[in-house]
């Protein structure tokens, strides 16, 4: 095809035949035309069916409720010009105006142009009703509904959906305005194991749940929902290094705030029951002092919330008080043996407990404990050191830490 395009006498073949065709056209048309001739002159018609109805109308302030979508247009006039037409489908506009028209219904003359001059142009039907009802603009909140919220990764929740922008405006007629019921946007979070974050587009609905096709601004929203791994809470601790200077005295030690949340997996966060928030070193404390504090994440852990907390060590001025005739406590022993010391079976000592003035006015012998621990000896005579314990931020001094034992086996 393409040689024959090239070829020179083609085309001049081609375009002798196009120009006796016209010629052919035209003098039919003339011979019709002639008082002489035999038969009356009937110009050939030619229609157009489903014309599309344009409405000039101010699109600013109104809009359309309802028109004819279509029309037909009739031609007629000369085989010539109705061929030509055919051919080269000129941008004709067949359309009615109410840009001078306001709210209501409107009848009007059906109204055409850039058909060609020579051609006759009726159009069926030839007036058409207009409806036109003024815009309105409302603003919506938009609702995010979250689908599947039943399938995130076993042990994650679902939070609080956050929408940006939080309202959206509906432009439309009055009347289809006042149908919009909810604006909502959706989120499927199915396999989800962490927050999700995406731009998603907004739908109106009326109170049927039908959807609606409107104007809305913006027509996507930005939506986050939080997706929470396994936690759970537990209390903080802050570890001690070091010793206090002489004369000085812990008199509480204060975590802000007590507990933390940690997340991650069930198997790791469910074996945790304390997260240590770091370490203080005494020997460096002279007065009562606040320190901030980042709590390191445990190995496992994917996140620790809050990360940061404030330590408290309240310092007071050193007291002492004495404790005599204090009960030094047997543990571990089995229950076929017998402990004595030195022939008896019961031993107390003298104590000197050590703190500030407001802990140790609180201090009882009851809040007392001096023990030794006999758990791995086996029968027979041994020395073994005296422990205490006692309230907290309160040291103890013994006057003497170690006591001599016998372990017989009883015979009966």
């Amino acid at each position: 095809m393409d040689k024959l395009f090239n070829s020179h006498w083609f085309v001049k073949i081609i375009s002798f035949f196009i120009a006796v065709m016209l010629f052919t056209m035209v003098n039919i048309d003339n011979l019709t035309s002639q008082p002489g001739g035999v038969l009356p002159t009937i110009n050939p018609a030619y229609t157009l069916e489903d014309v599309e109805l344009t409405v000039l109308y101010d699109e600013e302030n109104y809009t359309i409720i309802d028109k004819t979508e279509h029309v037909q247009v009739n031609l007629r006039g000369p085989q010539a010009q109705l061929t030509l037409f055919q051919l080269s489908r000129p941008s004709y506009e067949v359309f009615v105006d109410v840009t001078d028209r306001g709210e209501g219904v409107h009848t009007l003359s059906v109204q055409h142009r850039n058909f060609p001059s020579e051609l006759t142009v009726s159009i069926v039907p030839q007036y058409v009703r207009v409806e036109l009802q003024e815009k309105q603009t409302v603003s919506f909140p938009v609702q995010v509904d979250i689908i599947n919220s039943n399938e995130v990764e076993e042990g994650y929740t679902v939070g609080t959906p956050i929408v940006t922008p939080i309202n959206v405006d509906v432009t439309a007629a009055r009347s289809l305005v006042g149908e919009v019921s909810v604006v909502k946007a959706f989120v499927d979070v199915a396999g989800a194991d962490k927050t999700i974050e995406e731009t998603t587009p907004v739908k109106l609905y009326d109170a049927d749940g039908k959807e609606l096709f409107l104007s809305v601004d913006p027509q996507v929203v930005d939506v986050r929902v939080p997706i929470t791994s396994p936690n759970r809470t537990v209390p903080a601790k802050v570890t001690r290094s070091g010793e206090l200077p002489e004369g000085i005295s812990i008199n509480s030690v204060t975590i802000t705030p007590e507990e933390l949340t940690i997340y991650g997996p069930t198997d790791i966060i469910d074996r945790m029951n304390v997260v240590d928030v770091g370490t203080i070193d005494l020997s460096q404390l002279t007065e009562t002092q606040t320190v901030e504090m980042t709590v390191p994440t445990p190995p496992g852990v994917e996140r620790v919330v809050p990360e940061t907390v404030s330590v408290t060590v309240s310092i007071s001025v050193e007291e002492t008080e004495d404790f005599t005739d204090v009960p030094v406590e047997v543990i571990g022993g089995r229950t076929e043996e017998t402990v004595t010391f030195n022939g008896n079976l019961n031993r107390s000592i003298s104590i000197t407990a050590k703190g500030s003035e407001e802990l140790l006015s609180k201090l009882t012998l009851s809040d007392i404990q001096a023990f030794i621990d006999v758990s791995d000896l086996q029968p027979g005579e041994h020395e073994v050191d005296i422990q205490v314990n006692g309230p907290p931020n309160i040291r103890f001094a013994l006057a003497e830490t170690r006591v001599p034992i016998q372990i017989t086996v009883d015979t009966d």
